[in-house]
């Protein structure tokens, strides 16, 4: 049996798996998928063709709007906003969308607001009310108006590290014990590849 609750809208075309969950008056558009372990809370809307990945979990008063793509794990707080047309006019016959992109395990915090055509890092953090006009590094937390980023985080979000900090402190005993087995050794494989681009940038 599905966890949708009665008041929500999900129109036909869009495809569910049992285990995700899909809490009051959300709306769900043909085309949308939500993956196993997915849960979206109250007032949540899903556009047409946007698909919510293995684990990911939204909560109250978010719109996710076509071109948003969510890898798996992400976390996306109450009252976020997402975009997708940079320069928006009422009464326009034609218009673009700019595709926006979260990475396994990304956590988009509280109320903030992320403009179109960026993307968030693998295990990215970004804090409360940020305000989002350009693209964050994996394992990078950001904050502020307009949010740059501030420190770098490890995968479970525990540790706060100055800028700068080897891969090799990205995963630590507060992750392993910590983080689903699942989403650990996406953690490690994203540690990797966060080692290799500093390799590379160094030479």
């Amino acid at each position: 049996m599905q966890n949708i609750h009665p008041s929500a809208l999900v129109e036909p075309g869009a495809t569910i798996d049992p285990s995700a969950k899909v809490w009051h008056f959300c709306h769900v558009r043909e085309g949308a998928v939500l993956e196993p372990l997915v849960s979206i809370g109250r007032d949540v809307y899903v556009d047409k063709n946007v698909r919510l990945r293995r684990g990911t979990r939204v909560q109250n008063g978010v719109s996710l709007y076509f071109g948003l793509e969510i890898e798996p794990w992400c976390f996306i707080g109450p009252h976020a906003i997402f975009t997708n047309d940079p320069y928006p006019r009422a009464g326009k016959s034609e218009w673009k969308v700019e595709q926006t992109y979260l990475g396994t395990g990304a956590s988009i915090g509280a109320g903030s607001v992320i403009r179109c055509g960026v993307r968030i890092g693998e295990f990215a953090m970004l804090g409360a009310g940020a305000i989002v006009t350009k693209s964050v590094g994996s394992f990078h937390l950001a904050t502020g108006c307009p949010a740059h980023e501030t420190k770098v985080i490890c995968a479970c979000g525990d540790t706060r590290m100055p800028l700068g900090t080897k891969a090799e402190e990205l995963v630590r005993d507060c992750c392993r014990r910590q983080l689903d087995p699942e989403l650990l050794p996406l953690a490690i494989a994203a540690q990797g590849r966060y080692r290799a681009l500093a390799v590379a940038e160094k030479e």
